[in-house]
Order: structure tokens, then C-alpha cells, then sequence
């Protein structure tokens, strides 16, 4: 029997195609394949012009991002392998030009497709040409690569965010024709915006939706190109690799813990019982890699699609109420520059005890601090945040408030395939979840201080005094409150006593 190759062995010499990667998972996998993998041969990201500026300036934005420190130590010279392919995963062919394609079909062995657009309210019409049709752009030009081995789609374990029972590992049908989906898009995008509520009426939004539609697409291809689907649940910061802590974002509960931290969220739509199914991003990435090698030693004799739902919370559950907690005593040993107020949190999933504590706890102030900002000859926007926060609830509350189950018997089977030393490189077992919690949300909190906000370790006896002053101050107003109501309380009562 032949010997199966390692990861990095079987990446020697083979050129690769990532599309996303100048996202939060797509610099990972770059960081990661650069540092692992060092003897591929080119990394191929396709990169869209953005705000003006071109790939080419982007990508030396890029490769300055503190992710690429331990790689460009250990190897400075090591961004020489990546070459920059111009274009854009929501126009027709991928705005990818044709002396590139003709580049990429000669050349290609394995296709990473982690791009999309992650936002939930985005009109239907561009969920469907970025993540539908950019996907379905991508197979055209997949299927005329001579040397591919293995093309693998990104999903999300929310793809099918719609359906109560267990989510197993394969791809569900949609209710909705993605052939016809598309064919409208080109030529009525604006009725499928108008006919949204119409059409999603199993999906939350239109990114799960775009995100199923997409599998479909992969589902119907898999007998011409040797696909492969992997669904990633939460994605938040670096477990360990290459720096513990990383982020560039805030999307989703990050941005919930971030707010929290900062005394701006204090209410949040959300079953506190429920477990948050997340994966570190390192590990997510392992993950990928680690499926797609999978994929091209361990394939299905009958052909099958393979699909992975990198999903932990099963045998490694962390629900909403622990989050909070942990979360709150981190953000009292870091706490954040900018705070507004003592940092506290209220879940609930009930819609109007929701929307009465949103009132009191976070409208009603924001006006009050906005009047006074105004007064101050300031800018107000308290206001303005607090109604994007309560958007952001309402939409995340798809996610917050219900139980999730996901099968990952397959996805788990990928670690007993490895080598010895690939288990130790592309770490993705659950047993590497058993962490530290309170440890990993404290990296989680550096990482965001640092990478996001630019903040320094020397401020923190500041930020600590200020946040004892706060503390005081929070006390100190729930103390008159509860006077005021108990003396309007005795007020009322009295004539009658």
C-alpha cells in the first residue's frame, strides 16, 4: 500500500488558489500554509479593489498585519511565494481577467473559497452575487483547471439555521431554485430585493440563505470537480497559533463582549442557557487544511459529497450565561480605555422583557448623555449606536436564543486520519477545546485591546482607577433609584394607611 503523505508533503510544489484571503480566516490560512507548508509553490489570492485601492496596495497593507510577525521572522522572505491575482467574487467570471485564468487553469492543484459576504441584512441581490453566483463563477473556472485535486467551499454550520432537528453532515436541499435565483439576478435584482421576505421565508436572513443555496451549487458540481464542503461555526479570536488572542474584528458575540466591556451594552437578546457553538480561528483553520487533505487521500468510494460541520459545542458546550460571567470578571482584570459605565450584562430571551430593559438600560441614557454631550458642543451618537445595537440584537437573536445541534461525527474522524505529527500541526479534536476558559477569554480581551483599539499595557493602572471610579458611580445611581422608587412607593401608599 502506498504511503500517504503529510500535509506539507503533499503541498510541496503545488500552487493554490485562496479567494477571501485578506479576511479574518483568509489571513489566517495564508499565515498558516506560509508557515507549515513552506515548500508550496505559489499562493494565489484573487483581491478586489476596495475604497479605492487597488490589489497592490492592499496587499502590502496586508502583509504588515502583526498575524504575520512569527512567519516573517522565522522567514522574511516568505510573502515572495504569494502572488496577487485582481478581481471580484461577485461579478461574472469572478472579475478575474483572461491571461489570469488562463494562468490559474494551467497551474492550480487545490482552491480554498472562503470569500463572502458575512453581513445578515444585506439586500438579497448582492448576498446572491457574492456568495451564490460568486461560488457558482468559480466552479465554471474550476472545472477547466488541469491539475486540481481538491476544491473546497467554506459554508457555515448556519447554512441551514432554519431546520429544528440535529444538523447533520450532508447538504439539505433549498426550497428555492439557485439556477432560477441567478438567472434574476442578472436581469431583476431589484424584484428579488422587494420579494425578500417572500423568498427566505425558511432562512433568518439572506446570508444563511445565499450560504444554502451555494452548498446546492457544490452539491451539483461534486461529479465534475472533487469539491468538498466544510462549515465552520462561530469564528473568534487565536486559541495559540501564530499569536494567542488575534482578531481584526468584532462581528457577531464579539462585538457583543467588546460593547459589554466598554459599559455600552447591558441587555442582550439571548437564551442564557443555550451554548454558543464557537471555534478559535487557528483551529478553524487546521480544520480546513487539515479537510482538504482529507479530501484528496480519503475520498468516498461512491463519490459522495464530503461535508464537515467543524461544530464543538456538543462535547464542549459554553453557553451564553458562562460567556457573560467569564467575560465579566476578564473585564475587570483588563478592563477597556473608553468606557462609558461599569460593565454589566442582562440576558433574556423573552421579546418584551427585551425591549423594556433596552429602554431603561440603554435608550433612555443615551438620550440623557447625548443631551449633555450636545450641551457640551459635542457630537452626540449615543443614540445612533444604541439603534444599530438593537438591529444587531434582533438579527444575532436568530442565533442567541435557539439550541443548536450539529452532527460532527465525520469532521472528528479527520483527526484519527493524520500523522502523528500532523495532529500536533493541524490540531482540530476536541480535546484541544479543553482549555483554560477563563485563560483563553483573558488572550481573547488582550487581543482586542491590542489589535483593534491600539491600546498599551502601560495605561492599565489608569484604566483600573478610572473603572473603580465607575463602579462607585453605578453603585451609587442604583442606590438613588432604588430610594427614589421606594419613597414614590411610601408616597402613594401612605394616605391609604
Amino acid at each position: 500500500m502506498e504511503r500517504i503523505p503529510s500535509v506539507a508533503e503533499w503541498m510541496e510544489g503545488k500552487d493554490i488558489l485562496i479567494t477571501g484571503a485578506t479576511g479574518f480566516m483568509g489571513k489566517v490560512l495564508v499565515e498558516k500554509l506560509l508557515r507549515c507548508c513552506p515548500n508550496l509553490n505559489r499562493l494565489y489570492l484573487v483581491i478586489r479593489n476596495k475604497r479605492g485601492f487597488e490589489p497592490e496596495e492592499r496587499i502590502k497593507e496586508f502583509t504588515r498585519n502583526a498575524l504575520f510577525s512569527v512567519l516573517l521572522e522565522k522567514n522574511p522572505n516568505a510573502f515572495d511565494k504569494v502572488t496577487v491575482i485582481s478581481g471580484d467574487m461577485s461579478e461574472l467570471g469572478c472579475g478575474i481577467s483572461e491571461k489570469n485564468l488562463k494562468m490559474l487553469q494551467e497551474n492550480i492543484s487545490i482552491v480554498f473559497h472562503i470569500a463572502a459576504t458575512v453581513r445578515f441584512n444585506h439586500p438579497l441581490s448582492v448576498a446572491l452575487k457574492m456568495n451564490t453566483r460568486g461560488t457558482y463563477e468559480l466552479i465554471k473556472i474550476a472545472k477547466q483547471m488541469k491539475k486540481l485535486e481538491v476544491f473546497e467551499y467554506v459554508s457555515t454550520t448556519y447554512s441551514n439555521a432554519n431546520l429544528d432537528e440535529r444538523i447533520e453532515e450532508k447538504v439539505y436541499p433549498s426550497h428555492l431554485d439557485w439556477k432560477v435565483l441567478l438567472e434574476l439576478v442578472e436581469t431583476n435584482g431589484d424584484v428579488l430585493d422587494l420579494l425578500l421576505l417572500k423568498l427566505i421565508w425558511t432562512q433568518p436572513n439572506t446570508y444563511t440563505l445565499s450560504k444554502s443555496l451555494a452548498e446546492n451549487i457544490i452539491q451539483d458540481a461534486c461529479k465534475e470537480i472533487p469539491a468538498v464542503i466544510i462549515r465552520p461555526s462561530v469564528v473568534i479570536s487565536s486559541l495559540d497559533e501564530p499569536i494567542p488572542g488575534w482578531t481584526d474584528n468584532l462581528n457577531g458575540i464579539m462585538g457583543v463582549t467588546t460593547g459589554c466591556g466598554k459599559g455600552v451594552i447591558r441587555t442582550y437578546k439571548a437564551c442564557p442557557t443555550a451554548a454558543l457553538d464557537f471555534v478559535p480561528v487557528d483551529v478553524s483553520i487546521n480544520g480546513l487544511v487539515a479537510a482538504a487533505w482529507s479530501k484528496r487521500f480519503f475520498n468516498n468510494i461512491n463519490g459522495d459529497l464530503q461535508v464537515f460541520n467543524q461544530a464543538y459545542a456538543e462535547r464542549y458546550p459554553v453557553t451564553f450565561s458562562e460567556i457573560v460571567n467569564l467575560g465579566l470578571k476578564v473585564a475587570e482584570e483588563l478592563p477597556m480605555d473608553n468606557r462609558i459605565w461599569h460593565p454589566f450584562l442582562i440576558l433574556t430571551n423573552n421579546t418584551y422583557y427585551y425591549h423594556f430593559l433596552f429602554f431603561f438600560l440603554q435608550l433612555t441614557p443615551a438620550v440623557l448623555q447625548d443631551l449633555i454631550l450636545s450641551l457640551l458642543g459635542r457630537e452626540p451618537f449615543l443614540v445612533r449606536l444604541n439603534i444599530k445595537i438593537y438591529n444587531a440584537a434582533i438579527a444575532l437573536s436568530d442565533f442567541s436564543e435557539k439550541v443548536f445541534k450539529f452532527a460532527n461525527e465525520k469532521y472528528r474522524s479527520i483527526h484519527e486520519r493524520l500523522s502523528p505529527d500532523d495532529r500536533k500541526t493541524y490540531r482540530t479534536n476536541e480535546e484541544e477545546m479543553e482549555i483554560d476558559r477563563y485563560g483563553y477569554v483573558l488572550s481573547v480581551q488582550r487581543g482586542i485591546k491590542e489589535y483593534i483599539f491600539n491600546e498599551k499595557e502601560e495605561d492599565l493602572p489608569g484604566l483600573r482607577r478610572n473603572q473603580r471610579r465607575l463602579y462607585y458611580i453605578d453603585r451609587a445611581t442604583r442606590a438613588l433609584l432604588v430610594g427614589f422608587i421606594l419613597w414614590k412607593l411610601v408616597c402613594t401608599i401612605s394616605p391609604y394607611l
